[in-house]
């Protein structure tokens, strides 16, 4: 979506509610290309055959050595 590097796709889900729309959902994440930041990017569009269709992308990004220093204080060992 944003960057040229491969993506973790963590979530993705498409599903028709009735069978005149089209409901899609990604989430995924990255290492932005600087190296430094991990990007956690959310897609979501609704598509309907009456022309009215609905799409959202958001991007969130956080340092990598914050992300890191929060698992190691928040996670588990083993």
């Amino acid at each position: 979506m944003t960057s040229r590097t491969e993506a973790l796709v963590l979530h993705r889900r498409t599903r028709n509610p009735n069978p005149a729309s089209l409901h899609s959902r990604e989430i995924e994440l990255r290492v932005a290309e600087d190296g430094r930041h991990v990007l956690l990017s959310r897609y979501v569009e609704l598509f309907s055959h009456d022309d009215a269709a609905w799409c959202t992308v958001r991007h969130h990004r956080v340092p990598l050595a914050s992300m890191i220093r929060w698992m190691i204080s928040h996670g588990v060992e083993g």
